[in-house]
């Protein structure tokens, strides 16, 4: 059950002492302000003319007096539909910000929602040109302070990286959250050279937000069909344009930061160990020379906790509340102590605190849900930190030791099915994509372990593996697993690294193996903070592929790993340090009333995949979600909003080019006589030399098809 004390035993004394001078702000941080409260003033629409006459639609959120008292404003923009979509999400941190004193803008990327214009792609150059306008005009506003802040998740925390990277003069910090500044590297698109399922899934997502329809009501009865029409008629196999680009080319740099140095404004880091952006927030901390703040926990892409919105009655908190798995953590406090820092130059103390909290986990959160992960908060005072110690683990053929044994040669096959207790690389809200427990996986994989430990070892950071391979053919992957092996048997996920050997040397130009040489080849594993507990082992499980994650290799492949040549470099935290107590709000056990998906992760590694035919040619498919749409009321504006989701994907054994991935989106809007729904679907499969790619977009107005499109594309495999 939920469990809440009240708001000011939840922040240290530098925190509380700001609070009490500013009348209701305490007890308004917490939990939801409602849209009619005097103390903030909305505005549901108001338009922001572009350079080129093109306007983008916002929504504003302001404090009652900001006319007479500018205030400091914080820029949302987004693709995802300020008017319905997002709208849940809105509704909270808008009042919550304007109710301290911060003004809230939430823009509609031009070609979505309200805005004009039409979009063919993320991140284009006039969106990111677009980012640097609003700025400005937000920051010459009478009801603004001159400073600008940036927020967001995912997308939103993209744009605010990508605004960062060209340092306009408005804008002094940003908050990002689950999102990335490098996007071959860490985007859902590619991991380590490898091409992975978030980019098929992610694109039908992305295609019905691209084509949805502006809002009647806003534009007006006359406008929509013609501005909808326009937006259709641009659409393209999106599939296609991504599979394209294979390696770290000018496609991703363009929205990637390319010069550190260029960055100007403070950057508050937000991030969740099951999230697939989850390096990001300490690769910022080291790269970037601007006061930063990093907040890691046990999350999945979510904010790590917003109060339920006004009138939420449920017995579990409500959609927008996140801080998925638990424990949560009461962020608005934080975020607004930041932005009042920060943009309203007040000094309550937010900049001396620690540097870096991250949940330090004791085992991964599946093995505990619908509770808990079971952990604690610990603290760094500044990152890189001095405090962690590198300490090297050589694989050898008799399982990990602090010394390197004899060279031997360790041989793996291809096994097709490897990864199916870890099935995505980007965590969701829903138990079923989390990590599972992993000893299914590690039977199929090479593994090297420690002796049962003496005591406790923690690890904060990435790991490094580096490893002597070689391989038959010129294209193969490694995909390395650390893992906490129990005295029980269980082996718990801690991190993972992957790497297409092709790209041993560089994303932007790899190069075939040459088969039967060895290469020695190093790659981080994903940021972890980790408690491997007295008694258990360290362990490490080594294989060619990871199904249903990346596409495989274009042959079956055998691998040599040399043992005694090979090792892993872990971040080691002294177990035995005391950390002072957090500086926030925790929400502890907030979803223990959910059954949902407890005993997942016991349930094998199988659970919920169909396996047909004989061995040695049986073909394994998984199917999640569903084409059934699920309608949700959107509060306040009448309209009911629909979405499904469905993913399929299946391998033969024995054949690496059997692999297909389907994704399917749906996405409805009605009200009244308002009725639109937008599907797109795609389907991806391989040859040894070429991607073969078929998708389609249709959309119906008033239940009548208006648009259909279909494209079927075949594009060069290179070296993926």
């Amino acid at each position: 059950m939920t469990t809440r004390r009240g708001a000011m035993g939840w922040f240290g004394a530098g925190a509380a002492a700001w609070m009490l001078g500013v009348p209701g702000l305490a007890a308004a941080l917490s939990r939801a302000v409602p849209l009619d409260d005097p103390d903030i003033k909305v505005t549901e629409n108001i338009w922001i003319p572009m350079a080129d006459g093109v306007r983008l639609a916002a929504r504003l959120f302001l404090p009652a007096d900001a006319m007479a008292k500018p205030a400091g404003v914080v820029l949302e923009y987004l693709p995802y539909r300020k008017r319905d979509g997002y709208r849940y999400r809105d509704d909270i941190v808008g009042p919550i910000l304007a109710k301290a004193g911060i003004g809230f803008i939430r823009v509609d990327i031009r070609g979505t929602g309200e805005s004009d214009g039409t979009i063919i792609d993320e991140y284009m150059p006039v969106e990111q040109a677009d980012a640097l306008f609003l700025i400005d005009w937000i920051a010459r506003q009478p009801w603004c302070n001159g400073r600008v802040g940036m927020r967001g998740i995912s997308y939103g925390s993209f744009t605010a990286l990508q605004a960062a990277a060209k340092a306009p003069a408005a804008l002094k910090a940003i908050v990002s959250t689950c999102g990335t500044e490098q996007r071959y590297v860490e985007d859902v698109h590619y991991r380590g050279g490898c091409l992975i399922q978030n980019q098929f899934d992610w694109a039908m997502e992305w295609q019905v937000v691209m084509r949805a329809p502006p809002d009647p009501a806003i534009v007006g009865e006359d406008r929509w069909r013609p501005i909808w029409r326009e937006r259709l008629e641009a659409s393209r196999s999106i599939v296609s344009d991504w599979n394209q680009h294979q390696r770290d080319d000018a496609y991703w740099k363009n929205a990637s930061t390319q010069d550190y140095g260029k960055i100007r404004c403070a950057v508050f880091n937000v991030a969740g160990m099951l999230d697939s952006y989850l390096d990001s927030a300490v690769r910022m901390m080291e790269q970037a020379n601007v006061p930063q703040r990093a907040l890691i926990g046990p999350w999945a892409h979510k904010w790590p906790g917003y109060p339920d919105p006004p009138g939420h009655a449920g017995a579990l908190p409500s959609d927008a509340a996140n801080g998925t798995p638990g424990p949560g953590v009461d962020w608005m406090p934080i975020e607004v102590r930041w932005w009042r820092h920060w943009l309203n130059g007040e000094a309550n103390g937010i900049m001396d605190e620690p540097r870096v909290w991250a949940f330090r986990e004791d085992l991964p959160p599946l093995a505990a849900w619908p509770h808990d992960t079971p952990g604690t908060w610990v603290a760094e005072p500044r990152w890189p930190s001095s405090r962690l110690e590198p300490q090297v683990f050589h694989l050898n053929a008799d399982g990990l030791s602090r010394e390197a044994g004899p060279e031997r040669l360790l041989e793996h096959r291809t096994n097709l099915t490897v990864g199916l207790g870890g099935r995505t690389s980007d965590g969701s809200g829903e138990p079923e994509s989390w990590w599972r427990e992993q000893s299914g996986d590690d039977a199929l994989s090479l593994t090297f372990d420690t002796p049962p430990l003496a005591a406790p070892l923690d690890v904060m950071g990435q790991p490094v593996f580096t490893i002597r391979v070689r391989a038959d053919k010129p294209v193969a992957k490694l995909y390395a697993r650390l893992c906490e092996v129990t005295p029980d048997g269980r082996s718990h996920y801690v991190s993972y690294g992957l790497l297409n050997l092709t790209h041993r040397d560089s994303d932007e130009a790899p190069s075939p193996l040459e088969p039967g040489r060895d290469y020695d080849v190093s790659f981080k594993g994903q940021f972890a903070c980790y408690r491997f507990s007295a008694g258990s082992r360290v362990r490490v499980a080594l294989s060619e592929t990871w199904w249903p994650v990346a596409w495989p290799s274009p042959e079956m492949v055998v691998l040599h790993v040399t043992a005694g040549a090979s090792r892993v470099a872990l971040p080691v935290r002294d177990a035995a340090g005391v950390d002072p107590p957090a500086p926030f709000g925790v929400w502890r056990d907030r979803y223990a009333a959910d059954k949902a998906g407890a005993g997942l992760y016991d349930a094998g590694r199988l659970q919920g995949v169909t396996v047909e035919g004989e061995v040695g040619r049986r073909t394994y498919t998984l199917v999640e979600g569903s084409d059934q749409v699920t309608p949700e009321p959107v509060a306040g504006i009448g309209t009911v909003y629909g979405e499904a989701y469905r993913l399929r994907r299946t391998i033969r054994e024995d054949d690496p080019n059997s692999a297909e991935m389907e994704a399917l989106a749906i996405n409805s809007y009605d009200r009244g006589d308002w009725s639109v729904k937008l599907r797109a679907w795609t389907l991806c499969r391989s040859t040894p030399t070429q991607f073969i790619v078929a998708e389609s977009f249709e959309a119906w107005d008033g239940g009548k098809p208006v648009f259909s499109r279909r494209w079927e594309r075949t594009i060069p495999r290179d070296l993926v």
